[in-house]
């Protein structure tokens, strides 16, 4: 009977043992998931800070474009507008004489019966 108390004081200090060594282990896995998990934290708030600040950039950029785009066809309107007026008055058969080719053109296509 000694013999089984030794036996199951011997399997108790085992079980011991391999019980701390385990929370050991545990503790260890946990500290180094905690500092690759922040570190791959911070590397994904870095991406997403540079991430915002290129969008923001683009839209800024698009933006200017839009606006840049927007003055130079109004130039280029204005400058065509100006263009075609001195032109009629210049010449004003030509343009009479187009208007009313396509006026005619236009009211026979639509004139016609659609039978």
């Amino acid at each position: 009977m000694d013999n089984i108390n030794t036996s199951s004081a011997n399997i108790a200090d085992a079980l011991k043992l391999l019980d701390d060594a385990a929370e050991l282990k545990k503790e260890e896995l946990k500290s180094v998931i905690t500092n690759k998990y922040g570190h791959l934290r911070s590397m994904i708030m870095e991406t997403e800070k540079g991430f915002v600040k290129a969008v923001t950039d683009a839209k800024t950029q698009a933006v200017s474009a839009v606006m840049q785009a927007k003055e130079i066809g109004t130039e280029k309107g204005v400058e065509l507008a100006k263009d075609l007026d001195k032109s009629v008055h210049t010449n004003p058969w030509p343009y009479i004489g187009g208007t009313a080719v396509i006026g005619l053109l236009l009211g026979f296509i639509l004139g016609r019966n659609q039978k």
